[in-house]
């Protein structure tokens, strides 16, 4: 299955059955997680279980692998997309619920601060291992739980009550804010774009992108400055930097070859793009990630 047959309105309607305040999924996908840049009213909450790729909240974008733990807020696009690489089936638990469904009691105001925070995104840190299971607790009390049943509301509250105790970092931009809705050829030319980081990017992509959804070059400048608040190339970067931390991670090869791999010209100036977004070279990277 490619990429571009899991292209849809970038607009998902979700339906709750009328018994519950929320819907709890249990993933389970031997073809990955499909990458389809969306957005929805109701917050999300997911914790990805096994699997390995990249994720895009707002205008973030980076690596994720097992225990990615991220609360989506209301209207904010977002994506999980397995790297091709993974053979395993990619796994999730995964929550949703609508706005405005907690009410305005005292108690909750821990809760709706977190989820005023999640308009840009949360990624909770689950390395300390109390955390971990303290949260892995909360889930499998919701799991077993029926759905719609008293039970299932109250593990339901206890378990948004925890997150406001777990560590957590903001994900988008505090500039980040899509004045219009999120256009469908953006979620084409985003779906188009992580493809090519995976398999090939050429030196055409800008105009392969820009022909994808009819503009000329120019317009396509615009457009894709307008809905998302940077640059097509820097945006590239971004992918293609987040697929590069994977590399090193996730492999031996040598820091050239995976520039190489990444889509970048020389090693060069991989070394600067990287260290513009992470602060270090890639190399000394890898070593804390490793010593870490």
């Amino acid at each position: 299955m490619t990429f571009h047959e899991h292209v849809r309105a970038s607009f998902e309607a979700l339906t709750l059955d009328g018994t519950s305040t929320f819907r709890f999924i249990q993933i389970d996908r031997e073809d990955g997680f499909d990458g389809h840049w969306h957005y929805h009213p109701e917050y999300e909450l997911k914790w990805v279980r096994e699997g390995v790729g990249q994720r895009m909240v707002g205008d973030h974008v980076e690596s994720f692998g097992k225990d990615d733990f991220v609360l989506v807020g209301s209207n904010l696009p977002h994506c999980w997309r397995t790297a091709p690489e993974f053979t395993g089936s990619s796994e999730a638990s995964l929550l949703q619920f609508p706005p405005d469904c907690l009410g305005t009691n005292p108690e909750t105001k821990k809760i709706h601060d977190l989820l005023d925070q999640s308009r840009l995104g949360l990624r909770f840190d689950l390395s300390n291992k109390g955390n971990k299971e303290r949260v892995g607790a909360a889930f499998e009390k919701l799991e077993n739980a029926k759905q719609g049943a008293w039970l299932s509301y109250t593990c339901w509250i206890e378990l948004l009550g925890l997150l406001t105790e777990v560590p957590s970092q903001t994900l988008a931009s505090q500039g980040y804010n899509l004045k219009e809705p999120v256009d469908d050829r953006l979620a084409r030319v985003i779906d188009y774009v992580f493809e090519k980081v995976e398999t090939q990017i050429t030196p055409s992509l800008f105009d392969e992108s820009s022909h994808l959804v009819s503009m000329t070059p120019a317009a396509f400048s615009r457009f894709f400055k307008r809905h998302t608040g940077r640059t097509f190339s820097r945006f590239v970067n971004e992918a293609k930097i987040a697929r590069a931390c994977r590399c090193l991670v996730d492999s031996e090869e040598t820091v050239l070859a995976i520039s190489l791999e990444c889509g970048f010209g020389s090693l060069s100036h991989f070394n600067r793009i990287f260290m513009e977004k992470k602060g270090c070279s890639p190399g000394r990277w890898r070593s804390q990630f490793k010593a870490a």
